[in-house]
């Protein structure tokens, strides 16, 4: 059981990591987010959303680094470590894509 859940740990962590790097690239890839308050008015600056997109994607990435976890079994500790982390990245990166989306206004039929 703690095995389970330190792969499940090692899926969130590496899935925020790559989140909150994602979070500050963010605005060069979609500069329009930079001045927030010409589109939001009084909305959340930048660390509020990489708050959000973190509480968002977090029972993902947990998931992910459980079944990460779970697929190696005959790579040893540091072969299941390595996958649980790659699975939790591949599940985080389109729910926290989505929420970056969102706060940019061009997803989810925002105008």
């Amino acid at each position: 059981m703690s095995r389970n859940i330190s792969y499940a740990l090692t899926g969130w962590l590496a899935g925020a990591v790559t989140m909150i790097i994602m979070g500050f690239l963010w605005p060069k890839i979609f500069p329009a987010i930079v001045n927030v308050e010409h589109y939001y008015g009084a909305g959340p600056n930048l660390i509020s959303i990489i708050g959000i997109a973190l509480l968002v994607m977090s029972p993902v990435s947990l998931l992910g680094g459980l079944i990460g976890g779970r697929v190696s079994i005959e790579g040893g500790e540091w072969g299941q470590r390595a996958i649980s982390a790659i699975f939790g990245i591949i599940f985080t990166m389109p729910v926290s894509c989505g929420v970056y989306l969102y706060f940019t206004g061009y997803g989810f039929g925002i105008s």
